[in-house]
């Protein structure tokens, strides 16, 4: 069992690199580590924790707070538990590093997945690493049409029904996909197939597709990836990053105060 660490009411991975999640998930489907536990991978940055502490998100953080991985993406989040005892995470583990790495040895193997993801243009990039994939497109929807995320449920669910596999890649970005996972995971929960592994990697796949522009190392190493991503999309992530996740820093000051 990988060691975890509770930061804002959600169990990180404690690891130096992403080398045993990903042959955890190579080797999927595994048994349960603990009761309760759900078939998620799930990679929160500051933007993520901020927004899953909001009360029309709390059922979304107790479910999360039970997923098999939870891996620290944000920085600011490994800095919190090195100013806490006993509670330090040796690393940040992104989703965007975390995928290329996962990604190679899929396609190198021939291992076949599921993915849905925003447009075809991701799609078609990926296919042409990994022949065996297959993607959905689901049309956009507004997070909160529940008549909409049922039809996108149901196209996901008769895609892997028609050819289960062992991992689902999702990349909505959240809250879509962390809605969109759970209620997947309700409706095969009676099946007689072993459980896919939802993998939340919002966008990760156009990183690695070469579609959008990741930062530069340095930026990634300092902490400031965020505002590189600020910097590519000024008008969208202004209010992202200097309004809305400002909270975090209370959230920090609670979460230094426990006990």
């Amino acid at each position: 069992m990988m060691k975890r660490v509770e930061l804002f009411n959600l169990p990180f991975i404690a690891a130096e690199d992403h080398g045993q999640v990903v042959q955890e998930v190579l080797r999927w489907p595994l048994e349960p580590e603990r009761t309760g536990e759900l078939p998620l991978l799930s990679t929160p940055n500051v933007d993520q924790v901020v927004r899953l502490h909001r009360p029309e998100h709390a059922g979304l953080l107790n479910q999360i707070g039970h997923a098999r991985y939870v891996l620290p993406d944000g920085q600011p989040i490994v800095w919190v538990s090195k100013w806490k005892k006993h509670k330090e995470l040796p690393a940040r583990l992104a989703g965007s590093d975390l995928f290329p790495a996962l990604w190679r040895q899929l396609a190198g193997s021939g291992k076949p997945v599921l993915m849905v993801l925003a447009n075809d243009s991701i799609g078609d990039a990926l296919k042409r690493e990994h022949p065996d994939m297959r993607w959905i497109v689901p049309p956009f929807y507004a997070a909160g049409d529940r008549v909409a995320e049922r039809e996108v449920v149901d196209a996901v669910l008769a895609a892997w029904v028609a050819r289960p596999v062992p991992l689902v890649f999702l990349g909505l970005g959240f809250p879509k996909q962390e809605r969109l996972a759970l209620q997947l995971i309700e409706r095969l929960r009676g099946t007689a197939a072993p459980l896919p592994l939802f993998l939340l990697l919002g966008a990760s796949f156009e990183f690695h597709a070469g579609l959008k522009k990741r930062a530069p190392v340095i930026f990634r190493k300092l902490g400031l990836e965020f505002f590189h991503r600020f910097l590519s999309e000024p008008r969208r992530m202004f209010r992202r990053y200097f309004v809305d996740d400002l909270a975090f820093l209370g959230l920090a000051i609670k979460e230094l105060r426990k006990r």
